[in-house]
């Protein structure tokens, strides 16, 4: 992994897909999809709540920012239970 600098989390190198890192880290976070959208929306994201789930099932790319705020809502709410 490194860190890009993107709101100071770690991101997944270069060579892995980030929709996998955070599609691994929802599933195995046990958040809803909707607690999610709610969180991510609340830090700054834009993206409604479809393209949000096409994101987590790795069928949709999103501008880089909305993908760093993804991650960081992922980390953020999963981050007593990791």
């Amino acid at each position: 992994m490194r860190d890009d600098g993107s709101l100071g989390i770690q991101q997944p190198g270069d060579e892995a897909d980030p929709r996998s890192f955070a599609a691994t880290r929802y599933r195995n976070g046990n958040i809803t999809l909707t607690g999610l959208w709610t969180y991510y929306c609340g830090i700054g994201g834009n993206a409604d709540e479809l393209a949000l789930d096409a994101y987590l099932h790795e069928m949709m790319v999103l501008p880089r920012l909305q993908m760093d705020l993804i991650h960081a809502a992922i980390m953020e709410i999963t981050a007593d239970g990791a």
